[in-house]
């Protein structure tokens, strides 16, 4: 089954090549009509870094039965929504809920998703509190002595969006209404980036989906609690956010995008939201 769906991404990719207009790398989205395909078999997905593992998963299993072309393209829920926004995709990927002034597109969710707090597997720490994590990210206060720097995700992550408004110090006040992070706080541009910078550095602290947990590094206990789905379904761990997908409207949605989603809340797909590590909506 695996394989399969390697063989339907890889002719996604070469498909891509031919379509007749293109985004540049990092921008995220092609011109595809705004929603209306150019010719009605292919589908343009772009954004959310978190959400796009899960999106490339439904896709592949989507395509094994369906004579369509889903092209799955990351970067980050700012840009998703902004390219649902300008017309350059079908469907956008955020990993937040819509901001005031994002409008002009509206969202729906297909998956919940818990934030772990990752550190090098050689780490001493096993559990952070909130206070303590606001500490190294605001004024870079070392963790329990051993965690002496930070990575954050770029403006426009929906994961950073999400850390922000979650970490709190005692006072209740949140990392997101800071303007600045301290001095030992590092930014990366993605899941895999941050995995990895992780994963060369014994003192270093960072965030990711839970989906993208792997054993190249270390989830902290938050508050006590281990990092887990069943922890976020019974709501006792405390850092989950929504993965939403964005488009513009239901009337601007082409048949095949709405077969699309159609299947995303179907049973299969919420069946592949679960096996991938996220929670199910529907």
């Amino acid at each position: 089954m695996k394989s399969k769906k390697f063989l339907a991404l890889a002719l996604a990719a070469i498909s891509v090549g031919t379509m007749a207009a293109f985004a540049s790398c990092g921008e995220g989205g092609t011109s595809t009509g705004g929603g209306d395909s150019t010719d009605g078999t292919t589908i343009t997905i772009t954004g959310s870094s978190s959400v796009s593992p899960l999106m490339q998963e439904l896709a592949a299993a989507y395509m094994e039965d369906h004579d369509v072309v889903i092209n799955v393209e990351t970067s980050d829920s700012g840009t998703g929504i902004r390219d649902t926004q300008n017309g350059r995709n079908d469907i956008g990927m955020a990993s937040r809920d819509l901001k005031d002034t994002e409008t002009g597109v509206v969202s729906k969710q297909i998956a919940t998703d818990g934030i772990a707090l990752i550190v090098n597997k050689e780490s001493a720490v096993t559990n952070v509190t909130s206070e303590e994590v606001y500490e190294l990210y605001a004024n870079g206060t070392a963790v329990q002595s051993a965690i002496t720097a930070g990575i954050t995700r770029e403006s426009g992550s929906g994961t950073r969006d999400a850390f922000g408004e979650l970490i709190k110090n005692s006072e209740g006040n949140t990392l997101k209404a800071l303007t600045t992070l301290t001095s030992v706080i590092t930014q990366q541009g993605s899941t895999d980036a941050v995995k990895t910078s992780i994963a060369g550095n014994v003192n270093q602290m960072g965030y990711i989906s839970l989906g993208s947990m792997d054993n190249t590094v270390k989830a902290l206990q938050f508050k006590g609690v281990d990092a887990t789905v069943a922890n976020v379904k019974n709501g006792t761990y405390e850092l989950s956010r929504p993965f939403n997908i964005v488009y513009r409207s239901e009337d601007k949605l082409s048949d095949v995008a709405k077969a699309f989603i159609e299947y995303i809340m179907s049973a299969d797909g919420q069946k592949i939201v679960e096996e991938e590590g996220c929670i199910t909506v529907a």
